[in-house]
């Protein structure tokens, strides 16, 4: 990349972040993607069992999925006994199934293209006290052998006002894109693949959503010291527009990480957006190492059941290191042609440095994606 080029990208998307979290004068659809929680107003305990998002639907988040989600219902309807996700008053099921064909062509390499199942997940939320206390897992049974993603116990009190989790989670951190390999959720290492063990204490007003986790630091693994990682996320949700900060601070014996970040979104028409920018900073043996990675996305409902993602990403691994940058560039249509299925079929660009041809490499996909 061009030195001048990333200056102008940093002040861009800085622009672009600011008038997607403050043009809310300007201008109104839930499921584990962040812009649907925008384009209908919700916030993520609206239609998840976790407070915070992703995983396991409730059982109005099952039913707005199946209804509202596809270009056209099939089969039974609600008055047949539409599957919602409740087997009793006491147990809740669900899933998620992901696969499809990844086409990837990297300079310097052969192409390869590869038919695999990205993600497969089974739920389960038994309702030990309904109303107060839930015992939640999220169990991966693919790619790879089973691991549980999260595995927790949920304390509701207050009809929900307050929230104590204690187990293992995902961490409340910006943005929970369903992609992982996003920029911002790679380079921050807070993803759907580093969950942690710890406690979480949440509260839940009409417009404002925030959580505090302490946790290990260790992304699930062991922790063989007293040191312990803290995250912070606050975000004020309007009908039009939310924003949200969030903060991390990870004390490790091999070098201290502070993240600081900003993230927001915006409905203007058809078009919900998105953008998160983060500042990541790092105490390592050679030093002190500044990180910037920021997103921005804008996801255009062309017709019921079909929605046209446009998204570009900036990463600057160091701040005090000249033609380092990198950006992703990435189109995905996602179709939903019937309720509980939906197609995706997309490519991802990569401008990244010469010398590392994986930052340069340019990928296709397409996935169906079965959730129940």
């Amino acid at each position: 990349m061009r030195p001048s080029s990333g200056a102008l990208v940093v002040r861009a998307t800085w622009f672009a972040a600011a008038v997607s979290v403050g043009t809310a004068l300007l201008s109104a659809e839930a499921a584990a993607e962040p812009y649907l929680a925008v384009r209908t107003g919700f916030k993520c305990s609206m239609c998840h069992v976790n407070p915070t998002g992703a995983g396991m639907r409730n059982a109005f988040g099952t039913a707005w999925a199946r209804s509202e989600l596809p270009r056209r219902i099939v089969g039974a309807d609600a008055e047949d006994g539409a599957w919602t996700s409740e087997v009793n008053r006491w147990l809740a099921v669900g899933g998620n199934v992901r696969s499809g064909l990844a086409y990837v062509d990297t300079p310097g390499r052969d192409e390869e293209a590869e038919f695999g199942i990205s993600r497969a997940n089974l739920y389960a939320a038994l309702r030990a006290i309904p109303g107060l206390l839930t015992v939640y897992v999220d169990e991966q049974v693919a790619p790879g052998g089973a691991t549980a993603r999260e595995a927790y116990a949920l304390l509701t009190p207050s009809n929900g006002r307050f929230t104590v989790k204690a187990g293992k989670f995902f961490l409340p951190y910006g943005l929970r894109l369903e992609d992982d390999s996003a920029f911002i959720r790679q380079i921050t290492g807070i993803n759907m693949d580093t969950p942690d063990h710890g406690v979480e204490l949440g509260l839940e007003l009409p417009r404002w959503s925030t959580q505090l986790a302490v946790t290990n630091g260790t992304a699930g693994g062991g922790d063989d010291d007293t040191n312990k990682q803290t995250s912070l996320k606050a975000a004020f949700v309007n009908r039009l527009w939310r924003i949200g900060a969030s903060y991390s601070y990870n004390g490790a014996a091999l070098g201290d990480r502070e993240m600081q970040g900003l993230y927001g979104g915006l409905r203007t028409g058809p078009i919900s957006w998105l953008a998160e920018v983060d500042f990541i900073t790092d105490d390592t043996p050679a030093g002190e190492r500044e990180t910037y990675v920021s997103l921005l996305e804008g996801n255009w409902r062309a017709a019921h059941g079909h929605n046209l993602k446009l998204s570009y990403e900036y990463f600057d691994p160091a701040d005090d290191v000249d033609e380092d940058e990198r950006e992703r560039y990435s189109l995905v249509w996602e179709a939903a042609p019937m309720q509980m299925l939906q197609a995706r079929f997309g490519i991802r660009i990569y401008n990244g440095v010469p010398q590392e041809p994986a930052s340069d490499r340019d990928e296709v996909f397409a996935e169906l994606h079965l959730f129940f």
